[in-house]
């Protein structure tokens, strides 16, 4: 984009924003400093990154009084610059005395806590660190500015939560370079601070928050092995010849990638192998070697063979049962990266940099693909979850049917019921879960509070455990109570638990519990609304019994009187409650 001349982003942008379709993102960006040029930027990168987004620009100056005209958006931005705190901040502070500093202080505190309130409820929320670096040249001692820039940072800290991200600002004008970030010519003229540059990069640093909302993210590392998790090539040096330890030169930079990823894998994200080498050699190394970081441990798939590597992606997702798109691949080879971007455009293909040492780096960048607004118990157990469906799958070989393979895993399903569901996690199914996903409505933790607070509303999740492990919480339903009528807002289920009809009796738990409220429903609505990724579920409603009541090419609505849907019993699912389970622990 930064080649892109002005007119050539407004010209795309606005192609782009004919061509949108799906659930419309409305952005909010309120400023005491001109940001018009943002507005084109982030939606065009948005855009391109398929989430239908419409940035509004608030009133200049007028952050108080738009935060609450925007409150109800979905996500807000917001520029409170130091610079013009007060008309020429940047140059009065140093005339100002303490007690008029302060009393600026003061009321600029008033007024950012009084702006969060106002978007205490908005899903998602962007505020700025406050800086005085783009005219404060001072580094020996800390200036008024600095000062005051300090105090307003410490009040934004506090006010850090689930809905609120605060930027470091100065990231973004250090990434840019400060000579091309900032404009002081136009800042004097039109109160412009900012440069074009400085604005993408701005919006590729934030990107990722929004992506994260709209349920965009990449879940899968894929790793090859020779000269991108080691130096050198193991069937030509040996596994005493390959380097990755920290006391040698070329050793140094593998040995800081490999203890990158650790962390990435730790935080939830899965890692895969795909190389072109003997499988046997590359076991031996992972269990082995006293310089790997990485242990066999650590990666939930394996494909070390000699087949194209984009066979082997495709049969990594179905393994996985994740899609392409959340793939992120890395390997050393210009040819293996170009056949990937040709044969599977949706996998993220990076190839490890010619120059060894900004590797380290390229890795780090990483951590935007991977950015989630929340982090839960199911994240960090990811890959031992994925282990034990390993076992699962080798278990599965020795039963002759289905049924008895699934009633031999002692399936529990714990289901829960509004204020016992957890938040976050209801948050975060529906920012992923793409397959099994009816609607493909994407809510924020706010948002899922909101219903759980709100009498109109059954909020409903499950988690589910066997012989082999704990699953974590992979369910949720979302039902709307409307006089007689009850719709189903939301139905999905993780992909990893697809196969062992829990979501059968996950409804049935549910409509036990709507009979047993003191309302009187006469009617179950639904709908399935069409996505490139959950056509497997386009007759689950028609599979429960329901009619279908109207249907275009998008969505199908079903309905069923309540006393016409028959509960099953599944005989191999033992099923219990938040309630029944705090009953059993207190005796």
């Amino acid at each position: 984009m930064k080649e892109m001349k002005w007119g050539q982003i407004l010209k795309r942008n606005k192609e782009l924003g004919m061509a949108m379709s799906g659930r419309v993102r409305r952005i909010a960006l309120l400023s005491n400093t001109t940001v018009f040029q943002l507005k084109d930027i982030l939606e065009l990168k948005l855009r391109e990154s398929g989430v239908a987004a419409e940035i509004h620009l608030g009133d200049y100056d007028s952050i108080v009084q738009d935060s609450e005209r925007f409150s109800q958006y979905d996500a807000v931005i917001i520029f409170w610059e130091l610079s013009n705190l007060l008309d020429g901040f940047n140059f009065k502070v140093n005339l100002l005395n303490h007690d008029q500093l302060k009393a600026i202080t003061e009321k600029v505190r008033a007024e950012i806590q009084l702006s969060l309130e106002n978007l205490k409820n908005t899903p998602l929320v962007l505020f700025n660190r406050f800086t005085s670096f783009p005219y404060d040249y001072q580094i020996l001692k800390d200036s008024e500015s600095k000062v005051v820039s300090d105090q307003l940072n410490v009040v934004l800290k506090t006010m850090v939560s689930h809905n609120k991200l605060v930027v470091d600002i100065e990231r973004v004008i250090a990434l840019t370079g400060l000579e091309k970030a900032i404009d002081h010519r136009q800042f004097q003229m039109s109160k412009s601070l900012y440069t074009k540059d400085f604005f993408i990069n701005y919006a590729e640093q934030v990107k990722p928050a929004f992506l994260a909302m709209n349920g965009v993210v990449k879940k899968v590392l894929v790793l090859d092995c020779d000269n991108t998790l080691w130096g050198g090539v193991l069937g030509e040096d040996g596994e005493n010849g390959i380097e990755m330890s920290d006391l040698t030169a070329k050793g140094k930079c593998f040995h800081e990638v490999q203890s990158l990823i650790k962390g990435f894998q730790r935080k939830g994200i899965v890692l895969a192998l795909c190389s072109k080498n003997n499988a046997e050699d590359v076991d031996m190394v992972l269990k082995n070697h006293p310089d790997m970081i990485l242990q066999d441990t650590d990666f939930v798939a394996k494909k070390v063979n000699w087949v194209d590597k984009a066979t082997n992606l495709k049969e990594l997702s179905l393994q996985l049962n994740l899609g392409l798109e959340s793939f992120v691949f890395i390997d050393d080879s210009e040819f293996e990266i170009g056949l990937i971007r040709r044969e599977l455009p949706q996998v993220q293909a990076i190839l490890v940099p010619t120059e060894i040492s900004s590797y380290p780096d390229t890795i780090r960048g990483l951590q935007r693909e991977f950015f989630t607004l929340s982090s839960t118990k199911e994240d960090i157990n990811k890959t031992v979850m994925y282990q034990d469906e390993h076992a699962r799958v080798e278990s599965s070989q020795n039963f002759g049917s289905i049924d008895d393979y699934l009633a031999s895993l002692g399936l529990v399903l714990t289901v829960s019921f509004n204020k016992e569901v957890s938040v976050s996690r209801a948050s975060q199914l529906t920012q992923k879960t793409n397959q099994f996903n009816l609607r493909t409505v994407r809510y924020s933790e706010i948002e899922i509070s909101e219903f759980i607070n709100d009498d109109n509303y059954l909020v409903s999740s499950f988690s589910l455990s066997d012989k082999f492990g704990d699953y974590g919480i992979t369910g949720l339903s979302i039902v709307k109570l409307d006089g007689r009528l009850a719709f189903f807002d939301t139905f999905l289920m993780s992909c990893r638990v697809i196969g062992r009809n829990v979501e059968f009796e996950f409804f049935d738990q549910i409509i036990s519990r709507i009979k047993q409220m003191k309302i009187d429903v006469i009617k179950l609505q639904a709908e399935w609304i069409s996505t490139l990724k959950n056509k497997q579920v386009s007759k689950f409603y028609e599979g429960l019994g329901f009619i279908c009541i109207k249907e275009s090419n998008a969505s199908k609505i079903y309905e069923i009187p309540m006393d016409q849907y028959v509960l099953r019993d599944i005989r191999y699912i033992d099923t219990l409650n938040e309630l029944e389970i705090r009953y059993d622990d207190k005796g």
